[in-house]
Formats: structure tokens, C-alpha cells, sequence
């Protein structure tokens, strides 16, 4: 009995002290939890500000480097496009007829650097439409027929030179100044501004990096070697107008001078160092494809290619036999 009195209050005692345990354990595991989450929480805390302040270092860094750029190079660009985009959207209203300034004639811009564009003429009704279709602009045969672009090696006499073999940069096509200038606009600006996190902005430092290694001596090139400014604007003409078939002709492609038919173009000039106009023709260029033997293109992409470039081609020839009539 006395033996059972024991282990009876053993157990009692036991228990007694594990309540105590468990309740002391409880007090404390609670207590630390919630100084271990107020940790973690200052941990994070300390965290982002460290990482958000270092963010917008990098940011105001970058940024830093735009400004100076636009100081620079990009203040000559803006004076350059205001000048090019009012002389297009001007040439693009109502035709005032043809028009060879005499300095042209002595003139002979075609061996000079300058810039080039070619649009249909409903893509320069503003400037939010003209700056569109500046972006899918491409040089085509008309330049390559009309102007005498040399490299150094080939007027030097080294035609096996890698220089000589690659194709001549002038006339820079418009839509590269574009392309080059991007980095320094306001919206790549307020692009980098809303980066919220490192590797966003790396994207965003990569994109300036490779501009200042390449596009932006581009634009430099551009804004000050520039000559003068070539445009052609292409007028419409229906299809039922021409003999050529209306299965080749692509009215609704956005590439520029795509009309399978000969079609009236505007051809303009601008002298850049003086901003006038010494040339403001208007032409249709219009040539046949012969084959010689009787091979005959059978691959419709490459005849109507073909029929592009030729009438391109037929157009020069025509734009500068009004600039220089041929002497009888």
C-alpha cells in the first residue's frame, strides 16, 4: 500500500513537472518565434533597401551615360530629323511641279554620302506614320543604278581587299539612323526608369553598350559626313491600269516600291549643308525583261524581283537624264 502511496505520488510529481516543462518550453518557443520573424522581417527589409538603392544607382548611372550622349550626337540628330521629316511630309502634299536648281548640275551629288528613303506617299501623311514606315524602309536597285558608291580599296586599287568586297554603307538608309537613335529617346528613358529588378536592367545596359560600340558612331557618321537626303515617294496606281497581269502585282505589301506595275514616283533632294531643295522630279519608271536563249524565269518570286529592280533601274536612269540631259 505504502509502496502504491509512492508511485501514486511520483506520478503526480512527475506530471507536475512536465506540465511545468511543457508550459516553460511553450513560453519561450513563442517568444522566439516571434523575435526570430521580426529578424527575418528586419532581414528582408535591409535586404531590399540595399538592393533597391543599388538599383537605382545603376539606373541614374546609365541614364547618365544617355544624357551625355544626347548632349552630344543626339542634338545633332534631332536637328537633322526635324529637318528630313518636315521636308518629306512637305514633298508628300500636292505636287508643285518639276524642279532642277543649276547648282546641281555641278553638283554631282552622287558621289557623296548622304541618306536615302523610299515610302509610298500615304506613309508620310504625319509624323507618327512616317516614323512607322521609316522602320521597314530598305535600299533597293534604284540606288544602286542611280549613285557611284565607292569603298577606299577599290578607288585605291586594292579590289581584293576585304574592304573592297563588302558593300558600300552610303547612302545610309534612314532607317538606320532611327534604329542607332533609339537609345537616346525619351521613352528607352522612361523604359529604363521602370525596371524593377537587376536583370531587367541588365537588358537595357547590353542594349547601350552595343550602341556605343556600333550605332552610335553610325549616327555620328551620319549627322556629320551626310551630303544630302534622297527621297522617293511611290504613288499608286491600280493594277487594271497596267497590261501586267493582276496576279503578280502585290498592292498590300508594306515593303516600299513593291508594285509589280509602273507607277508615278516622286524624286527629291535636299542639300543638307544648305537645307534646299535641288531636285523635285517626277517619273515613271517602266522597263522590259528580256532573257537571253530561251531560258525564262519560271520562279514567280524572282520575276517579279526582277521586275521590280529593272523598273527601279528604268527610274534612275530616267531622274538623271533630267537632272543631265545628254548634249545632242
Amino acid at each position: 500500500m505504502a509502496n502504491e502511496n509512492r508511485k501514486i505520488g511520483l506520478k503526480a510529481i512527475e506530471a507536475a513537472r512536465a506540465e511545468r516543462a511543457r508550459s516553460k518550453i511553450g513560453r519561450i518557443s513563442g517568444l522566439f518565434l516571434a523575435v526570430a520573424g521580426v529578424g527575418v522581417a528586419l532581414a528582408l527589409l535591409a535586404g531590399w533597401l540595399v538592393s533597391n538603392r543599388a538599383l537605382a544607382h545603376d539606373k541614374e548611372k546609365l541614364l547618365a551615360e544617355q544624357h551625355a550622349a544626347i548632349s552630344t550626337v543626339g542634338t545633332k540628330w534631332d536637328l537633322l530629323r526635324e529637318k528630313i521629316e518636315k521636308f518629306t511630309l512637305e514633298a508628300a502634299g500636292p505636287y508643285k511641279g518639276d524642279d532642277v536648281d543649276p547648282s546641281v548640275v555641278k553638283w554631282d551629288f552622287r558621289f557623296s554620302p548622304g541618306i536615302y528613303l523610299r515610302l509610298r506617299i500615304e506613309d508620310a501623311a504625319n509624323v507618327s506614320e512616317l516614323r512607322k514606315a521609316i522602320q521597314n524602309s530598305v535600299k533597293d536597285a534604284f540606288t544602286g543604278c542611280l549613285l557611284r558608291e565607292t569603298t577606299p580599296a577599290i578607288v585605291h586599287g586594292d579590289p581584293d581587299t576585304p574592304d573592297a568586297s563588302a558593300a558600300p554603307a552610303a547612302p545610309w538608309n534612314l532607317r538606320k539612323a532611327y534604329s542607332a537613335a533609339r537609345v537616346l529617346t525619351d521613352d528607352w528613358a522612361g523604359e529604363v526608369r521602370e525596371a524593377d529588378n537587376k536583370m531587367r536592367l541588365l537588358i537595357f545596359e547590353q542594349e547601350y553598350d552595343k550602341a556605343k560600340k556600333v550605332d552610335l558612331p553610325i549616327l555620328v557618321d551620319i549627322t556629320t559626313k551626310a551630303e544630302f537626303y534622297l527621297l522617293v515617294l511611290d504613288e499608286n496606281m491600280p493594277a487594271k491600269d497596267s497590261a501586267v497581269n493582276d496576279s503578280t502585282v502585290n498592292e498590300n505589301s508594306g515593303a516600299p516600291g513593291d508594285l509589280q506595275v509602273p507607277h508615278p514616283a516622286r524624286v527629291l533632294v535636299m542639300n543638307l549643308k544648305t537645307g534646299s531643295e535641288v531636285v523635285r522630279l517626277r517619273r515613271v519608271g517602266n522597263a522590259d525583261v528580256r532573257m537571253i536563249g530561251d531560258r525564262a524565269l519560271l520562279d514567280t518570286e524572282v520575276r517579279e524581283a526582277v521586275r521590280r529592280q529593272v523598273n527601279n533601274c528604268a527610274l534612275a536612269n530616267e531622274v538623271w537624264s533630267a537632272i543631265r540631259p545628254a548634249s545632242p
